[in-house]
């Protein structure tokens, strides 16, 4: 089974979405699960991707869920192009979303919450997936998934309040102050004066040199009968 294999930010996944070629057949449905097991506390990143890709290779799917969803990021599975393997009768133009967690108690929450929801926003914007084309598992299936906390009154509603969180702004370091600009003895009269009147301030050696010129014409100016 050849899977992506890549782990990405909801930024990140936005852009890739953008020039993502999804066929001449792309997807118009999505299928939303969770995983049951791997929990959210036994998910451990490329181990736990490693391990669902050998689980599916041992069943003999050529394919499996296109995304996996946790609090490390979104994991790229199969190929959003093609066809996965994920929900039986769904399975054709779909993608397959996986959550990782058990979601029969309680809804999602935290980086994944974020995730799932700006995941499904993207692909249903980028796509142009009408709410009646998002499915969940379990509208083909005897299962809970995604689970029974999951409801799409709920889906939707965090749909449509869900925003982006803001881009990070590096981190500023603390202000350094410059050294102290020496004066010269030659320049010393120079700078009294423009600062004795308050002229213009003399913080850098360009300054200086401006600073003696003027006070040089200044008194060329005052010799003058």
């Amino acid at each position: 089974m050849q899977i992506v294999n890549r782990r990405l930010s909801l930024t990140e996944f936005k852009d890739y979405v953008l020039t993502y070629d999804f066929g001449t057949l792309p997807a118009n449905k999505l299928v939303i699960h969770h995983t049951w097991k791997p929990t959210q506390q036994t998910w451990a990143g490329q181990r736990s991707i490693n391990g669902l890709k050998a689980y599916y290779e041992q069943k003999k799917w050529p394919a499996g869920p296109h995304l996996f969803i946790a609090e490390d990021g979104i994991w790229l599975f199969s190929p959003m192009r093609a066809n996965g393997i994920h929900a039986s009768t769904l399975n054709a133009r779909s993608i397959g979303i996986e959550v990782v967690g058990d979601y029969d108690l309680a809804v999602w929450s935290g980086e994944t919450k974020y995730s799932a929801v700006g995941v499904i926003k993207v692909l249903m914007e980028h796509l142009g997936i009408a709410p009646a084309q998002v499915y969940f598992h379990r509208d083909v299936s005897a299962k809970t998934c995604p689970g029974k906390a999951i409801t799409k009154e709920w889906l939707f509603a965090e749909l449509d309040q869900f925003r982006y969180k803001p881009a990070i702004q590096p981190a500023v370091g603390p202000s350094v102050n410059p050294a102290p600009l020496e004066i010269p003895d030659w320049a010393t009269q120079a700078v009294a004066f423009i600062r004795q009147h308050q002229l213009f301030d003399v913080k850098t050696p360009e300054d200086l040199h401006d600073a003696v010129k003027f006070y040089s014409y200044y008194q060329l100016i005052r010799r003058k009968p």
